[in-house]
């Protein structure tokens, strides 16, 4: 099984490369999407089989994100893998490769999918307008000020969007996908420039874009949960892990979410900082 792991990124290099080793085991290929704002050089990386493709700006909570995904999926696409493999660059594993490569041979779609507007995930992100290319956490920056004062003011003038789709999908950005619904996902974007257009100005685009394309087709009955851990229960979230987690996951294997029980093999997020704790998942997990 030939297998491509996606990987976008913006900081912890030295953690992103202990994923690469971790995962490197002669059967995959790394495509990697590095923030074009970090302070980045491949110096480390040379890697045959690991490839940086061309950096892009990317925001929080904007479109930039879901665009680096698409051109990663892009790049990979050209090589035609059995499996694409969306992964941040914080994530880690926390079980033997085998149990990845067990669960990439099953017929499903690792894809988190959940039909409508939920709490978690309310109709305003995408009933409303938002914009991309500045940072929306800043609110000291002159620009955040007044990009968030120009989405407040559409609010006023465009009451409800029309939808260019029959029903709305959610999920997580993560996901495990085959070579066929990548196919599918490339081929409807190229076609439909009015879904993409739509989606350019939403809201966490990647928690809906890629969701509401397979939930609307053939593939939805093959989702099933994805295989990335989160601890969305701190704040600031998803919290980075620490040593409890870390025993969490000796203890337990099964998780509950929105959208459904999963035992994961990824945990996200890890830091620079956090070698101790992937000395400890080598030893006690891996």
């Amino acid at each position: 099984m030939r297998i491509a792991f996606l990987i976008t990124a913006y900081n912890n290099f030295k953690h992103l490369k202990l994923l690469i080793d971790a995962l490197n085991n002669g059967q995959a290929d790394f495509y990697i999407h590095v923030d074009s704002k970090s302070q980045f050089n491949t110096k480390g990386f040379d890697y045959a089989n690991v490839h940086f493709i061309k950096r892009i700006p990317v925001s929080w909570g904007g479109w930039s994100h879901q665009q680096a995904i698409l051109n990663l999926m892009l790049t990979a696409y050209k090589n035609k893998y059995d499996r694409y493999v969306l992964i941040s660059g914080t994530d880690y594993p926390i079980r033997p490769n085998s149990f990845l490569f067990n669960k990439l041979e099953k017929r499903v779609e690792y894809l988190n999918l959940i039909k409508g507007f939920q709490t978690h995930k309310p109709e305003k992100r995408i009933r409303y307008y938002y914009f991309d290319g500045f940072d929306r956490r800043n609110l000291k920056l002159l620009k955040t000020k007044c990009y968030l004062k120009l989405e407040r003011l559409l609010r006023r003038f465009f009451i409800k969007r029309k939808y260019p789709f029959n029903t709305i999908y959610h999920g997580t950005t993560w996901w495990a996908l085959s070579h066929e619904a990548i196919n599918y996902i490339l081929k409807f974007v190229d076609e439909n420039p009015k879904f993409v257009k739509f989606f350019k100005t939403s809201w966490c685009p990647e928690e809906s874009f890629i969701p509401t394309i397979l939930g609307n087709s053939k593939f939805k009955d093959d989702c099933v949960g994805n295989l990335t851990y989160s601890d969305w229960s701190k704040k600031p979230s998803p919290a980075f892990l620490d040593e409890q987690h870390v025993e969490m996951f000796q203890q337990q294997h099964t998780f509950e979410s929105p959208y459904g029980n999963y035992t994961p093999f990824f945990a996200r997020k890890f830091s620079d900082n956090s070698m101790h704790l992937i000395d400890i998942i080598e030893q006690n997990l891996r």
